[in-house]
């Protein structure tokens, strides 16, 4: 039984217009050896050396390894031959005629231009043969006797008929030994291999992936869109809390509501924890002269730099008060009480304040931040809250007492990333989104080496393969000591085919490489997500939650065999 391409079934056989090629089709499948590979319907198209295009198709095309290749044209009903003007015509039951090409002629240029199909093609270079066996045949499979049709161009060796449709071995046989020549090259399994490649390859074209995130963000700002709905439910409301998980679209509205603020005339100020986050905003704010966007340790630095003008040491006064050592007590004390101290060395003072990320505040935070509005009491006031993202441990009391306004649409994620984070979530429940998606990979190695490896081969097949831009895709480290992770990347700055940008933020034609910790609040259209062990200790979801939201459309997460073993065993 010879193998066909395509394979098909009873019952498309029995929907062919031609019952002849039907057949052919079923003697050769059932009737040439397994190591006969039969091709049905070989279309083509390509330039010759003259530059000239051809196009064609070869009813059916026989491979075999020992024999060679032969095209065959098959012709249904009677066939009739006039000599005297050399018209051929067929027959049809009722004795009609109608006027058809000359079978012989087709199957020659059929021949030929598979010689020229195959031998320009690039791949065809891998035959180590001189000279392929090729030629060609005519199957009659409806008429009994070919003696009328044959002449010096049509031996009877090249012509089939119903006889030889039910012993094609030896027909086949037959043909094959005309046109070989004992200086031909055996065509072999590597030559049957190249020339269906040629010929009929399996083809999957999937859309670009680059062109699948486009699309997917298309949808997403549609969604962001109708999150501005929470505004309508604010309303005329002064002070108000806005919670929700990651990809709800806390940030969007933050800054919407900012510039909404200013609009009317009022001087904002737009805080966050973060300061990655922070230089983006002032970035994306840059034009709006009333908004001032920072991190909460830039805006301390700022008044305490600016009460030093002034004559007062704010940031002295401070370390006085609440004495102690360390950059944590430095930050999460001492600065923060410099802050307050600020309110009475400098007048500036703000219409409206909007703080973004506020689950990472303190109550020594809110205490000088309060201090900063025009009226503590009746001052614009809008904290914008995802308590699961709290990665410093650092417990409040909001100013604002009132219940929260809940946002519950994830329009970040593609439905594939919000399961895997949402799996790591606990609080109220958040819709996954309507954004179909490529699944997440995983990737678990068990050698740090072959795990940095991992990170650099698919950056490149995500920007130099599917098409991203190096600024659409980051890398999260989740993984210590992290000055060792990034040595590793830089190590393999080549193999990912592109330059790393080290916690800077903002540079073109370059992958970031960033802690999860530092791209909080942020996103990318692709994130590899690279963790350590002890992500699977519970005390550490925190960071798998926001690492894997942090990724739009792409995520990768790479670790340890058992990381990844247990991440994806975990009860979703």
């Amino acid at each position: 039984m010879a193998r066909m391409i395509p394979q098909l079934t009873g019952e498309q056989l029995k929907s062919f217009p031609s019952r002849a090629e039907a057949r052919f089709y079923e003697a050769c499948r059932d009737r040439l050896p397994e190591d006969i590979v039969v091709i049905y319907s070989a279309n083509w198209i390509y330039r010759d050396a003259r530059g000239r295009l051809n196009e064609g198709e070869a009813d059916f095309t026989i491979l075999s390894a020992q024999r060679g290749l032969l095209a065959v044209e098959v012709k249904g009903g009677g066939v009739s031959f006039d000599a005297a003007t050399g018209a051929w015509h067929s027959v049809d039951r009722n004795g009609k005629q109608n006027s058809i090409k000359d079978p012989f002629k087709q199957a020659s240029r059929e021949r030929h231009a598979l010689l020229d199909q195959i031998k320009g093609h690039a791949s065809w270079r891998q035959w180590r043969g001189a000279r392929l066996t090729i030629g060609h045949a005519v199957m009659l499979p409806d008429i009994g006797d070919p003696s009328p049709l044959l002449g010096p161009d049509r031996q009877r060796e090249l012509v089939g008929v119903n006889a030889d449709i039910q012993s094609i071995a030896l027909w086949y046989d037959r043909v094959m030994r005309f046109w070989s020549h004992a200086t031909d090259d055996a065509l072999g399994a590597k030559g049957v291999r190249l020339i269906e490649e040629i010929l009929c390859k399996s083809i999957e074209v999937r859309p670009v992936l680059r062109a699948a995130v486009d699309d997917v963000e298309q949808q997403r700002i549609r969604l962001t869109a109708n999150q501005a709905k929470v505004f309508r439910i604010i309303g005329g409301r002064r002070r108000a809390v806005v919670s929700g998980g990651a990809g709800t679209g806390k940030t969007v509205l933050a800054v919407e509501k900012a510039k909404a603020l200013a609009n009317a005339g009022l001087r904002v100020l737009l805080l966050c924890y973060n300061r990655p986050l922070a230089d983006s905003l002032a970035i994306a704010l840059k034009d709006e002269s009333l908004i001032q966007a920072q991190s909460y340790h830039q805006l301390c630095d700022q008044r305490i730099r600016q009460a030093n003008q002034k004559g007062h040491d704010i940031l002295k006064e401070a370390v006085e008060a609440y004495p102690g050592t360390g950059d944590q007590h430095r930050f999460d004390v001492q600065m923060p009480y410099a802050l307050a101290l600020s309110a009475d060395v400098l007048e500036e003072r703000f219409d409206a304040l909007v703080v973004d990320e506020a689950q990472d505040f303190s109550d020594e935070y809110w205490l000088g931040v309060e201090m900063l509005l025009c009226d503590q009491d009746n001052s614009h006031l809008y904290i914008f809250i995802d308590e699961n993202q709290a990665l410093y441990p650092r417990k409040a009391n909001l100013p604002v007492e009132d219940e929260p306004f809940y946002l519950t649409n994830n329009c970040r994620n593609t439905a594939p990333i919000h399961e895997e984070g949402y799996s790591f979530y606990e609080g109220i429940p958040i819709d996954p989104p309507e954004l179909l998606g490529q699944e997440v990979i995983w990737s678990g190695l068990d050698k740090v080496e072959a795990q940095a490896d991992a990170v650099a081969k698919r950056v490149h097949q995500w920007v130099h393969v599917e098409g991203l831009k190096p600024e659409d895709v980051a890398v999260l480290v989740a993984k210590k000591p992290k000055s060792f992770v990034y040595e590793l990347l830089k190590q393999r700055a080549e193999a990912a085919g592109a330059e790393w940008a080290l916690e800077a933020h903002g540079k073109e034609k370059c992958v970031l490489v960033d802690t999860v910790a530092r791209f909080k609040g942020l996103e990318a259209q692709a994130v590899v997500l690279w963790v350590g062990d002890d992500v699977v200790d519970e005390a550490h979801w925190e960071t798998l939650y926001v690492g894997t939201t942090r990724a739009k459309s792409l995520l990768n997460l790479v670790g340890s065999s058992k990381v990844v073993r247990a991440l994806r065993m975990r009860p979703r």
